[in-house]
């Protein structure tokens, strides 16, 4: 049994103790040869130093000649720089340590202490001979360096300077890293890019890399890789040759550890960073990246702030242009007349700067009053004929070819039919939009809608309309590019003429009707359409807001194509012609605020109407028997303040009956003026589902409860009515859920709206000469109901309108609301009103506007001194 022990434990025992000696000796062998490591290593760090100096002195000579270190050699650098100062430290306190050995170096008075020491000596000693042996290796210190960023030139910047500063104290902000720039073509974008690139090059700072790259439509990654591989000294025949991944890892391991601003100049897409190689900016590298573009949609998608470039006010673009014109002689002295013709002229070109330029210097040549008015004369016209303008409409036109598809780009072009600095309504646009058929595929008005504000916002977005509060508007110039695009380019021409707003006294010549496709004639002066055109292209028709009395019966005969036509504003219309009949096509038809009295029985040939507006037809109360009902794909009708609504809803029965019978009927605005129509509105199930506006006119005793059960999102109108009736036990249990839009005005006995706290989704409120009004919200009205807290009362609110209201003292008692959205306030002859239901924390935007006498903003009362200032820059007195 001992044998077998004995061979059991052998071998491990043997391990044991060969491992308990490799310990013993290697700690030993730290203080046995302490001093000689000291010593090698004193020695080893000397010649280290010289290899550095060596090093130090080809790199000087080399960036002497305009090369740039490489970064393997700055990094090994760095790395002796810091292993002297550990070396010095560490050696400090080698004579002490020598003290503590003892038995001839192989034992120590503090073996711990002693064999930590000596263990860092040895591992020093092997990092100073690797960097030793790896500096001796560097056949080369230095290449080619980048180019220096030059200053780029730059046109004035007139008018731009407050953006300027701006835009630099944001970027001066660390936790700013990516902006985006985005505004119409033409705006100074790029003016404004090469200003901030001037100076940063101009302004001490520690990036190391200041590059600013132009990018252009259909960019390639390659592009951006090259362009940026030669600001940063990457560029080489080597490089061309290698794939795009490759490319990005050489920059992101050049800019990885660099400090950089990068500005891209142009951008129509969003540019993938990671795909170029390019360094997120963050907090942790501290860099900058700055880019301008024509699509707002592009800041989104890139991340970061985004700031629009705006077209200079009005001071500023005189000033320009001006300066444009006088360039080589003072020509606006030269007669009395010019420089009123001059400011003509500027106002035409809308702020734009591309436009002020290129049209200031064309004109600087121009020294008699009559060139200027032939000028003016043409820029009204046909302002692509313009000298000057062969440059800035080519230049635009590029974001119209960026658009998505020929759907948007028929609707971009669609509203150049509208005159100058006209604003457009947006749900009246997208209904000429379906009667074009460009939004045919949607089989209920909700969904059209849904797709035209998509269409709208895709161009808003571009920088092709201005977004203004439900309408949009074209900017002048990007209107004389559409009329371009439209009108005269071979490769877009879509045969559109259009007159508006040109004080015409009558329809132009019409032997040029012929091929016309659309045709605007609307604000104008025009009284009789007494001429028969030939027109059998025709799809859209404009005639609205002229002085139309007489339409010759026979003037729609060629017209079998057309589909939409405006007759509205033409306050002397009094009746259509019996030749609308030939009308067989027509899908959209406006007649609204007309004096028309009775809609001829003619009109039942337009069978494929789907939109009817006879909104502010007063005088209107003849409608023939079984006209409606020949409407069969009618989706919009508008009857507000139409003599029709007595009528249809009074003692007619076969219209009620009629209108009821409309299938596809999806829209409709209706006036209820008596309270037998109100009975019969209320208990109509198809009316109350289709209808999206609704006004209650001079009823003397109203109860609004059953506005609870409409089905669809809506407006009110409260007018001229005495009392208002509601039971707000049944309002607790079925709120005002789909109303939007209240308009209360001209009710002199109304006290308060106390029910509008049972409509959670209310975005304008509009309440004007209410003389008795005293409260918005009486909050003792609401007693224990205890929905009332949850609902959570005008969060959505982005509008509110207060007028003449002089006994108004509160809007909801002396609570504050939580305004999510409130955009706008509004309060004229409230001067009673002391007190605003804000606070710090219920306007979270600070972006909110409050319109109203200087005297009544005095006198407001707030929280604190605090809160006051905190609103003061909301305020604009009212002109």
């Amino acid at each position: 049994m001992g044998n077998c022990c004995s061979v059991t434990l052998q071998v491990p025992c043997d391990a044991l103790i060969n491992r308990c000696l490799d310990c013993t000796f290697g700690r030993a062998s730290y203080l046995c040869f302490m001093k000689e490591n000291l010593k090698s290593l004193t020695n080893a760090l000397e010649e280290l130093k010289a290899l550095k100096n060596d090093v130090e002195d080809r790199v000087d000579r080399a960036e002497a000649q305009g090369q740039r270190r490489l970064d393997e050699v700055q990094l090994w650098m760095s790395r002796v720089k810091k292993i002297e100062v550990e070396v010095v430290e560490l050696l400090r306190d080698k004579d002490q340590e020598i003290q503590k050995l003892c038995a001839g170096g192989y034992c120590s008075s503090s073996c711990n202490s002693s064999y930590e020491y000596g263990k860092k000596v040895t591992e020093k000693l092997r990092e100073v001979d690797a960097l030793s042996s790896k500096g001796r290796t560097f056949g080369k210190v230095a290449g080619d360096a980048p180019p220096l960023p030059e200053m780029r030139q730059m046109d004035h910047t007139l008018g731009m300077e407050s953006m300027i500063v701006e835009l630099w104290r944001q970027l001066e902000e660390p936790e700013v890293r990516i902006v985006g720039l985005y505004g119409m073509g033409g705006v100074g974008k790029t003016t404004l890019l090469n200003q901030i690139h001037n100076k940063y090059l101009g302004t001490p700072n520690d990036f190391d890399f200041i590059i600013l790259i132009p990018i252009s439509r259909n960019h390639r990654i390659e592009k951006i890789q090259n362009e940026i591989g030669r600001e940063i000294g990457c560029f080489s025949d080597r490089w061309k040759n290698k794939e795009k991944e490759q490319k990005a890892y050489e920059i992101f391991k050049a800019l990885r550890r660099k400090k950089f601003v990068l500005l891209l100049d142009d951008v129509w897409e969003q540019v993938d960073l990671t795909k170029v190689g390019i360094p997120i900016p963050d907090e942790t590298n501290r860099s900058k990246l700055i880019f301008t573009t024509r699509d707002e949609q592009v800041c989104s998608k890139m991340g970061g702030r985004k700031k629009r470039v705006k077209c200079l006010e009005e001071d500023e673009a005189w000033k320009l242009f001006r300066m444009n014109v006088n360039v080589a002689e003072d020509v606006l002295s030269l007669d009395p007349e010019i420089p009123g013709l001059a400011k003509t002229v500027a106002r035409k070109c809308a702020g734009l700067p591309l436009a002020l330029k290129i049209v200031g210097r064309a004109m600087s040549c121009k020294k008699t009053a009559r060139e200027w008015k032939d000028a003016i004369d043409v820029l009204r016209t046909s302002a692509s004929r313009f000298e000057g303008m062969e440059e800035v409409l080519p230049l635009l036109k590029l974001s119209y070819d960026n658009l998505s598809s020929d759907e948007v780009k028929a609707c971009f072009l669609y509203c150049a039919l509208f005159p100058e600095d006209f604003a457009i309504h947006k749900d009246e646009l997208i209904y000429k939009w379906m009667g074009e058929e460009i939004l045919k595929e949607y089989a209920d008005v909700d969904g059209a809608l849904n797709k035209g504000y998509t269409i709208i916002g895709t161009l808003v977005r571009s920088c092709l309309l201005e977004d203004i509060r439900g309408h949009v508007k074209m900017h002048d110039v990007i209107r004389d590019m559409a009329l371009w695009l439209a009108c005269e380019l071979e490769e877009t021409k879509d045969n559109f003429m259009v007159q508006a707003g040109h004080l015409l006294k009558e329809i132009p010549n019409v032997e040029k009707w012929d091929g016309v496709k659309r045709m605007s004639l609307m604000a104008n002066d025009i009284e009789n359409l007494d001429t028969i055109p030939s027109c059998p292209n025709l799809h859209t028709l404009y005639l609205s807001n002229n002085r139309l009395k007489m339409i010759d019966h026979n003037f729609f005969n060629s017209m079998s194509t057309l589909q939409v036509l405006d007759l509205s504003k033409n306050k002397d219309l009094a009746q259509l012609p019996s030749g609308i009949s030939k009308l067989v096509s027509l899908l959209y038809l406006d007649l609204s605020e007309t004096c028309i009295a009775a809609l001829p029985i003619e009109l039942k040939a337009l069978v494929k109407l789907i939109y009817l507006n006879l909104e502010h037809t007063s005088e209107l109360d003849v409608i023939p028997q079984n006209l409606l009902s020949s409407f069969s794909k009618l989706r919009v009708l508008k009857l507000y303040n139409s003599g029709t609504c007595k009528s249809i809803l009074g003692d007619n029965a076969h219209l009620e009956s009629e209108l009821q019978g409309l299938k596809h009927l999806d829209m409709l605005t209706f006036t209820i003026q008596t309270v037998l129509i109100s009975e019969r509105f209320f208990a109509s199930n198809k009316l109350m589902s289709c209808t999206r506006f609704l006004c209650l006119d001079g009823l003397s005793l109203l109860d609004i409860s059953p506005l609870a059960y409409m089905k669809r999102a809506y407006s009110l109108i409260i007018n001229s009515c005495g009392r208002v009736e509601y039971n707000l036990d049944v309002l607790s249990q079925s709120s005002f859920k789909h109303l939007e839009a209240v308009d209360v005005h001209d009710c002199p006995n109304l006290s308060d709206l106390t029910w509008l706290v049972f409509a959670p989704n209310l975005k304008t409120l509009s309440i004007r000469s209410c003389s008795k009004m005293t409260e918005i919200i009486r909050l003792e009205k609401l007693g224990e109901i205890a929905q009332v807290d949850e609902m959570n009362q005008f969060s959505k609110l982005d509008e509110l309108i207060l007028v003449s209201l002089p006994q108004l003292e509160s809007i909801y008692g002396d609570k504050t609301l939580p305004f999510l959205y409130l955009k706008r306030i509004e309060t004229r002859g409230c001067r009673n009103l002391k007190k605003l239901p804000l606070n710090l924390s219920s306007v979270p935007k600070r972006d909110l506007v409050i319109t109203g006498e200087q005297e009544w903003w005095n006198m407001l009362l707030w929280e604190s001194e605090d809160h006051k200032k905190a609103f003061l820059p909301c305020f604009r007195q009212y002109k």
